[in-house]
């Protein structure tokens, strides 16, 4: 007599897959397909959005949507200018930015960067008249904001914030008055050269040649030659590269013999491609007109 296989329970295992389909498979299928529905609307949206949709998400829109609507609204003023011309929309970014004070810190920042980078000078009593009584996390975007407008009025406001114990609003004004480029600010930044934090030592060196005075020679130097990273294992090679090209560029400016040797020496032998057409580039511009060369773009942070 031969042993009899046993049938398994087939109805038992029927019910739990029905059962496994039901409440996991298909509600996952579900939830997947309504994301995926939700991202793709939302990218086609945000494509396709104007200035004033931007605007008028900040004013009405969740917590989240406002902060991220400032943001995409400060990249496209940064890469288009037509609309920071109109006056309807100017009162409308000033109002916002008023009735910002107590929002989100990153809803304020962005609408002060998108401020900044209209270049529109209708924004600098409003940036001004907030930057004293402003909350401490919103004072760099503040600063940086006046000095990508290169507001002279700001200056003596700003200078009140070169001895901040916050370094990276110290970092923000050293840098501000290297875009604003007023000489009043030269005995000012020439004590930041001597400041705690080696990367405001840094940029007090840049913002002082784009004034044009060469205070700060040994520094871009070093930085162009790439000895200070030696120090400063925390710099990886992107950043490393991005403070020699901006030393490079505003190396340049002061036209110094033994600046513009090692700028041609980095243009002939160089390996780093990036570092090399810097160099090129900014070479080619020196010889080709005073004028020219001294309004190469520095510009950086």
């Amino acid at each position: 007599m031969t042993d009899q296989i046993p049938i398994p329970n087939e109805p038992e295992k029927s019910i739990f897959k029905i059962l496994f389909h039901s409440f996991v498979i298909i509600p996952f299928l579900v939830a997947a397909s309504l994301v995926f529905i939700y991202s793709l609307f939302s990218l086609l949206t945000y494509e396709d959005a104007t200035p004033y949709d931007y605007l008028n998400d900040i004013k009405i829109g969740g917590a989240t949507k406002r902060w991220q609507s400032a943001f995409e609204l400060s990249k496209v003023l940064y890469i288009s200018d037509e609309i920071s011309k109109d006056d309807r929309f100017i009162s409308e970014m000033i109002n916002i930015f008023k009735q910002s004070k107590h929002d989100d810190n990153r809803v304020r920042q962005y609408l002060a960067l998108a401020m900044g980078r209209t270049g529109n000078s209708r924004y600098i009593d409003p940036l001004l008249s907030e930057i004293e009584n402003e909350n401490t996390e919103n004072i760099p975007a503040i600063i940086r904001a006046l000095g990508l407008l290169k507001s002279g009025k700001a200056v003596q406001k700003l200078k009140l914030f070169l001895d901040h114990e916050d370094e990276n609003i110290r970092l923000q004004t050293v840098i501000a008055f290297g875009n604003i480029a007023d000489p009043k600010v030269i005995e000012d930044l020439k004590k930041s050269l001597y400041d705690s934090q080696p990367n405001i030592r840094w940029d007090a060196a840049i913002s002082l040649a784009k004034i044009g005075d060469d205070s700060g020679r040994e520094i871009i130097l070093k930085l162009i030659e790439g000895k200070f990273f030696i120090n400063f294992p925390e710099v990886d090679i992107r950043e490393r590269d991005q403070a020699r090209i901006i030393a490079i560029r505003a190396g340049i400016l002061l036209n110094d013999p033994i600046i513009n040797s090692k700028i041609q020496e980095l243009a002939d032998e160089e390996n780093n491609i990036n570092i090399r057409k810097t160099a090129m580039d900014v070479l080619k511009i020196n010889t080709s007109s005073s004028n020219q060369w001294m309004e190469y773009d520095v510009s950086y942070g």
